[in-house]
């Protein structure tokens, strides 16, 4: 498990494959809390001006499940390796993910605005 607290200044994180160029620039928050293109995600939590956002990354259940699920996707990972960024890249987590392609659920605290993010990360067929 990776886990850290950051204010995200414009509200949304990135998951992607670390060698990812794929742009998610056409997500539009007012019509989905999240948005794929590729191997990347886009989604929203709550921005910097409302406090800090938990994160926490997890191979494995965690002990305690968030109440909501945001989405669950199977993720492209060519690289074996994930990357999780705000868009100014002033938060950035890098870990190992799983080659070929991962589930990726996310789970939050609260469907607008969440201060709480559980990402779970499984390797396909798994």
């Amino acid at each position: 498990m990776v886990a850290f607290l950051a204010k995200i200044e414009h509200g949304c994180l990135i998951l992607q494959d670390v060698g990812s160029d794929d742009d998610v620039s056409d997500w539009d928050p007012a019509s989905s809390s999240w948005y794929r293109e590729g191997s990347s995600l886009i989604f929203g939590v709550q921005a910097s001006v409302d406090g800090p956002v938990e994160c926490e990354i997890w191979k494995s259940a965690p002990p305690v499940v968030l109440p909501a699920n945001l989405f669950e996707v199977s993720l492209p990972c060519p690289s074996g390796w994930l990357v999780l960024h705000d868009p100014n890249e002033y938060t950035r987590m890098q870990f190992t993910g799983f080659r070929g392609s991962v589930i990726c659920s996310v789970m939050v605290d609260d469907l607008q605005f969440p201060s709480k993010v559980q990402i779970l990360l499984r390797g396909e067929g798994k």
